[in-house]
């Protein structure tokens, strides 16, 4: 059990010897140098190291009687205290990584699918975003994947995450029947194309992902990369535009 907790308390950030010292101060309840090194099987030096950083981070404080020091374990609650200031600091400077992140030429940009449980896998992860989805897909080829479960489940991510879709819709009979349904209240945009106008393949645009899914051969792909995100977000405004 010990090693356990020690384990714990250096998962949420104590150093190896800070959680041998917080541990052994807190079965002790109030100790001196001496009785924490007997206790922790730390050396002395090492815990004169440590207890100050200890005391900084609000988990132990000290108290005197008569000439003798003594350090006293505050509760563990502190440790939640730490984290969320962690937490708090780190908020500040996620942009800023996030930032580094979507620049980096080394992260994974590109995911391939195959199988209807693939493509599923593609509508959930596209529509479950707080942004507006651009699309442009062929209703007939949707509805021949996938059923009115699925098409609900999937409208139903984009209203749960606070998102929005502008569609354009291959005209057909069941792509007029499609864009003049209630999923599309309130969140969505859809516009039919042109009669000569065919789409093979359904395209996804999502902040900084695109999505292309053959619904013919159930295969797709996700790509992650703001600028080939941008360029067909672009591509699919001056279509609505050009309507």
């Amino acid at each position: 059990m010990r090693d356990d907790l020690l384990k714990n308390l250096e998962d949420v950030g104590l150093e190896p010897k800070e959680a041998e010292i917080y541990l052994a101060v807190l079965y002790l309840g109030k100790a001196t140098i001496a009785d924490i090194a007997r206790k922790s099987k730390v050396k002395r030096m090492t815990v004169y190291q440590h207890i100050d950083d200890l005391t900084q981070k609000n988990l132990l404080h000290k108290t005197a009687q008569g000439k003798r020091v003594y350090y006293v374990a505050e509760s563990p609650e502190k440790i939640i205290k730490i984290l969320e200031r962690k937490q708090k600091h780190f908020k500040k400077v996620l942009p800023d990584l996030k930032n580094i992140f979507g620049h980096s030429s080394h992260k994974p940009q590109i995911r391939f699918y195959e199988g209807i449980e693939g493509m599923r896998a593609i509508y959930d992860e596209m529509t479950k975003t707080s942004q507006t989805i651009y699309g442009a897909f062929a209703a007939d080829k949707y509805f021949s994947v996938f059923n009115e479960s699925d098409n609900e489940r999937f409208f139903g991510n984009i209203r749960e995450n606070g998102g929005q879709i502008k569609d354009l819709i291959e005209d057909t009979p069941i792509g007029r029947k499609h864009a003049k349904s209630n999923n599309y209240k309130d969140i969505g945009a859809p516009q039919i194309l042109p009669k000569d106008f065919k789409l093979t393949v359904d395209l996804m645009v999502a902040g900084d992902r695109v999505a292309m899914i053959s619904l013919v051969n159930l295969i797709g792909v996700v790509i992650q990369n703001s600028e080939i995100a941008e360029l067909q977000r672009n591509f699919i405004k001056f279509i609505r535009r050009s309507i």
